[in-house]
């Protein structure tokens, strides 16, 4: 009987299997701790820290009423000529027992477009968040309040260092006979007292 010969490779012993794996198993750890860095004077670098962003400096921009009733109301708010006053306030939000923890910002004689008459706008904020308290809005003829706003107020960003006052969609007198929504911005001089500019502007 004539024999064929195998075509295939003979497997190699069990044993020489296992050697040939160890041999590579420690070449590789090897490489890998050479590649890491073994000794013992390395210090591994610190990991960095979250970045926080600093928050976007506000930008001026139109005083504006609108979505107001009476509809008379909507217009723009001339803050070229207007009068303004800055000063430490104890016009808390919750609690009338405190002294000087609230910043009083007012805007007065301002003329509206829409109807040419004079109006004034106060903005409370406290003095450590910034946090607006509240919002009055009135006719400057004899200081008379048409609507007021309490907090909370989100819509109400107090920037320190640029003195600005910037407003977003700040509906006020939202349950009275007079409403307006306030946007844009209210930009107040540094004309208060040296030691409450940190804290009010």
């Amino acid at each position: 009987m004539n024999h064929v010969a195998s075509s295939q490779t003979p497997t190699p012993a069990r044993g020489a299997r296992s050697r040939r794996a160890c041999v590579l198993f420690f070449s590789v750890a090897a490489a890998t701790i050479a590649g890491c860095g073994g000794s013992d004077d390395d210090t591994a670098a610190p990991a960095p820290g979250p970045v926080v962003p600093a928050p976007p400096a506000s930008t001026a921009s139109p005083l504006t009423l609108s979505v107001s009733t009476p509809a008379t109301l909507n217009g723009t708010l001339d803050k070229a000529a207007a009068l303004f006053e800055s000063n430490s306030s104890n016009d808390v939000m919750t609690t009338f027992n405190a002294t000087d923890n609230h910043c009083r910002v007012g805007a007065y004689a301002l003329r509206n477009s829409g109807d040419g008459t004079l109006y004034y706008l106060e903005v409370s904020f406290r003095k450590d968040t910034k946090a607006a308290g509240f919002i009055r809005f009135g006719r400057d003829a004899g200081l008379e309040l048409l609507a007021r706003a309490p907090a909370p107020l989100p819509g109400v960003v107090v920037d320190i260092a640029s003195r600005r006052i910037v407003f977003t969609n700040v509906v006020v007198g939202a349950t009275g006979t007079t409403t307006v929504t306030v946007n844009g911005s209210l930009e107040n001089p540094t004309n208060i007292a040296p030691e409450n500019r940190a804290a009010c502007g």
